[in-house]
């Protein structure tokens, strides 16, 4: 082989290997914490599966909840509103507090109601719409301890397709809607961590203030609408990865390149 045609390898070695990492539409499950697909294949009998592989299980209260075939990655889960339609979490409690939290989700929907909580007043909950504000159009994020109750400005009640995020670090707290920043800001100075206070278990679809499994819930605003791919880290979410999580229409953390490596030794040589 010559050096010219040794050298073109290298370089198309190069070329593609940049390409494959760029094009990699996965991120890293490090401190996964919580993993609902709401597909059909993750309900065990009145549960949905925690696939992050932690055990935390999520028990179907009520008869109303079910899934359905128009999710962002194959099924999802409806929420048909209602005081006793929710999801409880099963075993993931928190008495300690929180150094650094995200949450990610596909929601559809076209009023109020909360995604997931584990008390506003001694952790946090995730929600489109928030109680303390008129109006119910954004994504709301509110921690604890002292409480701040936070929302974004972009509206996600419109009935269709949203992928929304949060993060919190100590520092820096964010809100995601598809992918890019709806808004920013430090964290308070004497919040560096979310909590800790009373020991609390959380819902997803209702509010929390239950200091044990399937215990009370409030608020009860509750979800109504649709929800996929569900998300919970101990870890900030880079920019980037939220990005992936928005145009990903598959395994959230598998690496899936748009092309394969395809190159011969026939077309190194034609390239001669």
């Amino acid at each position: 082989m010559t050096y010219s045609s040794v050298f073109k390898l290298l370089t198309l070695l190069t070329l593609t290997v940049t390409a494959l990492t760029a094009q990699a539409g996965g991120i890293s499950d490090k401190e996964l914490v919580l993993y609902y697909s709401f597909d059909k294949a993750s309900q065990k009998g009145d549960d949905i599966l925690d696939l992050s592989r932690n055990g935390y299980d999520g028990l179907i209260h009520g008869d109303k909840l079910k899934i359905v075939d128009e999710g962002i990655v194959n099924e999802c889960m409806e929420f048909p509103g209602g005081a006793t339609q929710y999801i409880a979490v099963r075993d993931l409690n928190y008495t300690k507090g929180i150094p650094e939290l995200s949450m990610a989700v596909w929601v559809k929907t076209s009023g109020r109601g909360m995604i997931a909580s584990w008390d506003r007043s001694d952790y946090f909950r995730f929600a489109v719409g928030d109680a303390a504000i008129e109006h119910f159009d954004f994504v709301a994020f509110d921690i604890c301890c002292p409480i701040e109750d936070w929302h974004g400005k972009i509206k996600v009640s419109d009935n269709e397709w949203h992928h929304i995020a949060v993060t919190f670090d100590g520092d820096m707290k964010r809100i995601y809607v598809d992918g890019r920043v709806d808004v920013q800001a430090a964290a308070a100075t004497n919040n560096k961590m979310i909590g800790p206070k009373a020991q609390r278990y959380g819902f997803i679809g209702v509010g929390s203030e239950a200091a044990e499994f399937n215990g009370n819930a409030s608020p009860t605003w509750t979800f109504k609408g649709l929800m996929d791919e569900f998300l919970m880290f101990h870890r900030v979410l880079s920019k980037d990865e939220i990005d992936r999580l928005f145009r990903s229409k598959g395994d959230p953390f598998a690496v899936e390149p748009a092309d394969k490596l395809s190159i011969t030794w026939a077309e190194i040589k034609d390239s001669n």
